[in-house]
Parts: structure tokens; C-alpha cells; sequence
């Protein structure tokens, strides 16, 4: 016998169609309608819609095996916040965005040249907490308020052909820690095929283990970066590839940032087949006097960076710029090997401190 579905007749317009309830499926015409539907249906279609001032597009607590399907332009709401605008977690949870489709945090009416360092309070675009055995696939954000995607305990997830454009957020230099994929205190990510315009880290790992990042294109920021690390709850960073990756008119290249003072480490890190132009300031940074968000220039040792690989790294950096940039505590960076590194440009084209003695380099 034919399980019955709930009359279309009631809030048609504004609530999950018909089919959803008592079913699988469900479309979203009104972000009010996802409390219902993530708790009876595992296919949920969103399409245009704006999003209340303050409130999240709450994609929490969704049913084991959901796919959640992005059709049109998600808006949102004006409100001085810290966020997030959307949340998602659960397990084997599918987040697809169709061709076309948008989430357009509108971030001019938050930007004022400060970020996250004061100013109005900004709110944090996508949290990606608790999140296992997932994949978040063709997600188009643009303008963010401030970062854009915060991995955070996450376990098992594909981040595939993500679009974060920040560009306008150039104009008169008011984007400011728009970072497009922050990652702590995770295991296994893949974030694969990014295309990022934004004005600071394309990619910070803060903490967690066999991470990657790959065949991605970042323009216009801080460069791909493993830090700032340490101050935090989790203060290690354990296996991370950045591989076959294009990093064009940006402050930074290649980077890493621990934390003066703290305790932690970095270790099996690797860079691969990386390529730079136009770099403003540092071609390959790596520094261990990290503090409130700008160097000290005293290193301290509480941060060991180990076993650290970059190899096939090649391009062009600003005449004003410094190709490599390392600035490290006596014995706090050991076993390192480099290859193929070709950096042009930059005067001077070294400046370094207590690096390792296996590499062959004159500071």
C-alpha cells in the first residue's frame, strides 16, 4: 500500500514540496523550512533564497547518507556577527553545488580594512565541524565577510572544485583575513582543484594530520600556508602535502608560521611542484617568531619544523621582495630536504637564520 505524503496545499511555496515529508526528497525555498526537512529527508535541494540577518543556514544534524544539492543564489542578511552564515555536519553527508549556483556573502557591507582585528564584528562564511566521511563538491562562495571555510574535527573529507572570489574586496584594500580554507585539529582532508581570489592565507593549517592540498590556483593573498602554529588546544601539524599548485600576485608564496613562545610541532610536511609569480614580499617564508599576527624577529624553539620537503618550486618575486625568507631557532629546524628550487628576483634573493646544516645554502 502507497505510504501517504502531506497535501501540497499548505505553505506550497515556502516549505519542503510535498514529497518531502514521509519521504526522501525535499526542495528549500526558505532557509525556515530546514529544521523539517534535514530531520526526514536525505536528498535536500536548495534554491534561491536569502537567509535571515544573524541567523544560519543550518545544515547540522542531517540524517546519515544526506546529499544536499545548491541550485540557485543563497543570500543573506545584514547583521554585525561573528557567524557562521552556513553550517553543516554529520556522516557520509554529500554538499553539492550545481552549475550556477551561488553563495554570495555580499562581504562589502562588513569590509572595512580591519578583518577580524576589530571594526565591526564579521561574520565567518562556511563551518565545516565534525564533518566524517564527506565530500563538499563545486561550492561557489563569493565576497566572504571574512574567512571562508573553517575545517575544524573534521575526519574523511573531499573538498573538490571549490570557488572562493573575493576580488572585489581589492578595492581599497577592505578584504582582510578573508582566508579561504582554514583547517584545524582534522584528519584526512583533501582539498583538491581550488580556484581562490582572496587577500590572505589560500590555505592555513593550524593543526591535524594527512592533510592535502592539490592541482589549486590562489591569487591575490597571503599564499598556502601550514600556521600559525601554536597558542591553540591542538598545537601539532603532521603530514601535510601542498602539491602542483600556482600561487600568482600574492604577498607570499610557500609559508609556514609557528608561534613565539608556544609549544607544538610541525613535521612531514611537503611542498610539490609548486609555481609563483608576481610574489610581493617573501618567495618561501619560514618563521618561528610568530606573534598577534605580525613577527617579533626573535625565533623561539618551542615549535620544532622537521622533516620538511619542497621540491620543484619555481618562479619569479617582486625586485623588492626576498626570495626565501628563514628565520629559525638554533636546533628548531632539522632534517629538511629541498630540490629544484628556482626562485628568481628578490633583493636580496636570501636572508636566513639557523637553518639546518644539510642544507646547502649561504646566509
Amino acid at each position: 500500500m502507497p505510504r501517504s505524503k502531506t497535501s501540497s496545499s499548505t505553505k506550497a511555496s515556502s516549505s519542503p514540496s510535498p514529497s518531502s515529508y514521509g519521504s526522501s526528497s525535499c526542495t528549500i525555498t526558505s532557509a525556515s523550512d530546514l529544521a523539517t526537512a534535514k530531520a526526514t529527508c536525505t536528498d535536500i535541494s536548495i534554491g534561491t533564497l536569502t537567509v535571515p540577518a544573524g541567523q544560519t543556514l543550518d545544515l547540522t544534524g542531517l540524517l546519515e547518507g544526506t546529499k544536499v544539492t545548491f541550485t540557485g543564489t543563497v543570500t543573506f542578511g545584514y547583521k554585525e556577527w561573528k557567524g557562521p552564515l552556513v553550517s553543516v555536519d554529520g556522516t557520509n553527508i554529500q554538499v553539492i553545488g550545481a552549475p550556477g549556483s551561488v553563495l554570495d556573502g555580499d562581504g562589502k557591507r562588513w569590509w572595512d580594512g580591519l578583518g577580524g582585528n576589530g571594526g565591526k564584528a564579521k561574520p565567518k562564511f562556511f563551518s565545516v565541524h565534525s564533518l566524517q566521511s564527506s565530500t563538499i563538491t563545486g561550492i561557489t562562495l563569493k565576497n566572504t565577510p571574512v574567512q571562508a571555510f573553517s575545517i575544524n574535527t573534521a575526519e574523511s573529507l573531499v573538498l573538490s572544485g571549490i570557488t572562493i572570489d573575493n576580488k572585489d574586496g581589492d578595492a581599497g584594500d577592505l578584504g582582510h583575513n578573508t582566508d579561504a580554507f582554514d583547517v584545524g585539529a582534522s584528519n584526512d582532508i583533501v582539498i583538491t582543484g581550488a580556484t581562490v581570489y582572496n587577500q590572505d592565507d589560500c590555505l592555513a593549517v593550524n593543526s591535524g594530520t594527512n592533510i592535502k592540498f592539490l592541482n589549486g590556483f590562489c591569487s591575490g593573498g597571503h599564499g598556502i600556508s601550514i600556521g600559525s602554529v601554536g597558542g591553540r588546544s591542538n598545537n601539532d601539524v603532521d603530514t601535510v602535502t601542498v602539491q602542483n599548485s600556482t600561487i600568482v600576485d600574492s604577498m607570499n608564496g610557500v609559508r609556514i608560521k609557528t608561534i613565539s613562545g608556544a609549544t607544538g610541532s610541525v613535521k612531514g610536511v611537503t611542498y610539490s611542484g609548486i609555481t609563483l609569480k608576481n610574489i610581493s614580499k617573501y618567495g618561501i617564508v619560514i618563521q618561528q617568531d610568530y606573534l598577534n599576527g605580525k613577527p617579533t624577529g626573535t625565533p623561539t624553539n618551542g615549535v620544532p619544523i622537521t622533516d620538511l620537503t619542497i621540491e620543484n618550486v619555481c618562479g619569479d618575486v617582486a625586485y623588492s621582495a626576498i626570495g626565501i625568507y628563514i628565520l629559525c631557532a638554533k636546533g628548531a629546524c632539522s632534517d629538511w630536504n629541498w630540490t629544484g628550487v628556482n626562485i628568481s628576483g628578490g633583493d636580496p634573493p636570501l636572508k636566513c637564520s639557523n637553518i639546518p646544516s644539510e642544507l646547502a645554502l649561504s646566509c
